[in-house]
């Protein structure tokens, strides 16, 4: 297990740290948006969760923005990081992480509408670094139906975190960066990176404060700086 971590930690801080400066160095065709969503959780007995979310999320076939809303359920193998962090996202208290989860969204651009349709089917493994670091790497499967065309997409997304108590409370800051495959272009072209901090507003509810820098060579719009808010709730049907 070592061995492995070692040989994942050099692409990830690739991805993570050197990804932002060829971001950053493109400065053409640039948009700014706030995006804001809503997440809730439900813990369920026999180690499954299940998800509804609903904001807004970038747009890839407009330059406005796409209203979205989805549902999922997921499953969890044996909690083992329960030291590292507490009921806010329980799925971060497990190794691996297996998800499928259905999404509608639709944009609109003067007389222009992109609606889509996506099945999604991932994993994400974390591993438990030195200085209670946890890294994690979410690996996803899309299948699309954007305006009747099918097309499948791959996404790959490692992340950081650590959280550290201030002022009594439990935040946690992290980065992120995600890659895009996708099979109409058969190459990667949506790369992303993202920072932010999660902090608890109340017991198993949080917002999630981020700043996310997106680079598509496909899309309408080449550059965007997105701000956005999400909150987080989580609630447990599990017999206690």
């Amino acid at each position: 297990m070592t061995i492995a971590i070692g040989k994942l930690i050099l692409p990830v801080a690739c991805l993570l740290f050197v990804a932002p400066a060829v971001l950053y160095a493109q400065t053409s065709n640039t948009v700014t948006e706030f995006d804001p969503g809503i997440v809730v959780a439900i813990d369920l007995p026999k180690h499954f969760r299940f998800d509804l979310y609903t904001g807004q999320e970038k747009s890839e076939e407009l330059a406005s923005a796409r209203t979205k809303v989805g549902a999922g359920i997921s499953f969890r193998v044996k909690p083992i990081f329960k030291r590292l962090l507490d009921d806010e996202d329980s799925d971060k208290q497990h190794l691996l992480v297996l998800g499928t989860a259905y999404e509608y969204s639709q944009a609109s651009e003067q007389d222009q509408t992109s609606i889509e349709h996506r099945l999604m089917v991932d994993a994400t493994l974390r591993y438990d670094l030195p200085k209670k670091l946890l890294l994690s790497d979410r690996n996803r499967f899309e299948f699309r139906w954007v305006n009747g065309d099918y097309h499948v997409r791959y996404r790959n997304r490692p992340a950081l975190e650590r959280s550290f108590k201030l002022y009594r409370r439990k935040i946690t800051p992290y980065i992120a960066g995600e890659l895009f495959w996708d099979q109409r272009y058969k190459k990667l072209n949506v790369y992303k990176f993202t920072s932010g901090v999660l902090v608890p507003i109340f017991r198993r509810t949080s917002l999630d404060f981020f700043y996310e820098r997106q680079h598509c060579t496909t899309c309408s719009t080449t550059n965007t700086n997105i701000f956005g808010l999400n909150l987080n709730i989580a609630f447990s049907l599990k017999k206690k």
